[in-house]
């Protein structure tokens, strides 16, 4: 079977066409590994956070050991009380461990299974569970990098704040007390700015603890010449004879290197359209015509990216309004990332630096919003 553009989760080299994401790990590894960061990789929905955690666990397995653990595997429950947090991060631990061997060579068993055993407990909390976690990086063969990913899965909770506290503490204390030597958090929410999630009524009364973290300012969309590369592959397998740099452009032109976005237009364009549009094929499907049909059958389709986006507007009127009149009555906004809204905007991926003023992250988010501002103007007319 040959490889394929992925638009529904981890992409992988070895099953699909992606962009080859090395520098990309060399740059985190050097500048925020090695320094021993604690950090959060905040973007917005399908913007290829996963791909990279998984991609970096694997970069860094030679030089440390990594924990990698994923908040979606925990249900509502699990973070309804400390015991049960503190129950479920153990068995995380436990069926990471039952998977990786190399993980179960390199730290002492010894010291884990005194951990597990706080199962069994009297009382179970997580200031237990950290004790436990310290003594397991005291006595580990290798530096130990703990990844967490869908953050934003806790991030409702007390339980979890309690969690960043702990982690906070153990940072600031690493001489005394042996800690993680780097954390990486991913998720859309910045948690630094946790307040903006949490429940009105409790809002006030909480702050993320999480005022320790490097700013991870890395970029994760996609360059021209990254793309170019990704299809340079495509090209040299499927020979489709299109010219890699012109196309190279025109998608980016269309995505400003926004992942998902990369990756639909190339599945339609090697899936959808050969069928649909027959007439178009090899380098005249390749091309400035055929991208702009992709983005026609994007724009009509109910794509998760979408639905999240438009949830997201219906959250958080404010935003709703400002980018409203961005696009329907051409209003120019000093960009500010201090405003909520603006703030919230570039966080969702949805906004943009452009000149000093608040702009929409890419053609095809304009050309989506504007439609959205325009029926729902038409709905409002006709009723």
């Amino acid at each position: 079977m040959r490889r394929y553009f992925n638009t529904e989760g981890r992409c992988r080299p070895d099953l699909h066409y992606m962009v080859r994401l090395d520098d990309r790990l060399e740059k985190i590894k050097e500048l925020f590994i090695d320094r021993g960061k604690y950090f959060v990789i905040n973007r917005g929905r399908q913007y290829g956070k996963t791909t990279t955690l998984m991609a970096l666990a694997e970069y860094l397995k030679e030089e440390y050991i990594v924990f990698f653990l994923d908040f979606q595997m925990m249900s509502t429950a699990n973070f309804s009380n400390e015991e049960m947090f503190v129950l479920s991060f153990i068995e995380l631990l436990e069926d990471l461990l039952s998977l990786k061997e190399e993980l179960r060579e390199s730290i002492d068993m010894e010291t884990f299974h005194s951990l597990t055993a706080l199962k069994d407990s009297s009382r179970i909390s997580i200031d237990k569970l950290f004790r436990g976690l310290s003594r397991i990086c005291a006595k580990a063969g290798k530096k130990i990098v703990l990844m967490i990913d869908e953050v934003d899965s806790a991030s409702n909770y007390r339980v979890f704040l309690d969690f960043l506290a702990m982690l906070r503490g153990y940072y600031l204390n690493w001489d005394i007390r042996p800690a993680f030597h780097s954390v990486i958090l991913a998720g859309v929410y910045d948690i630094k700015n946790l307040k903006l999630k949490l429940r009105p009524e409790e809002e006030h009364q909480y702050n993320s603890p999480w005022n320790i973290a490097a700013d991870f300012d890395i970029h994760m969309s996609f360059s021209m010449g990254q793309i170019q590369s990704m299809l340079e592959e495509y090209q040299a397998e499927c020979h489709v004879g299109m010219d890699v740099k012109a196309v190279a452009r025109e998608i980016y032109q269309y995505t400003s290197g926004y992942p998902y976005l990369v990756s639909l237009i190339c599945k339609i364009l090697d899936e959808k359209l050969p069928k649909s549009m027959p007439f178009l094929n090899g380098r005249k499907l390749w091309s400035r015509e055929g991208i702009g049909e992709a983005v026609k059958v994007i724009l009509k389709m109910h794509t998760p990216l979408f639905d999240s986006m438009v949830k997201q507007l219906d959250t958080f009127e404010e935003l709703r309004d400002m980018i409203r009149g961005i696009l329907c009555q051409g209003k120019k906004v000093a960009f500010s990332p201090a405003e909520k809204s603006v703030n919230l905007g570039c966080m969702f991926g949805f906004l943009k630096e452009n000149k000093g003023c608040v702009a929409i992250t890419n053609r095809i988010f304009e050309m989506f919003l504007l439609n959205l501002f325009i029926s729902e103007q038409g709905i409002s007319v006709e009723f």
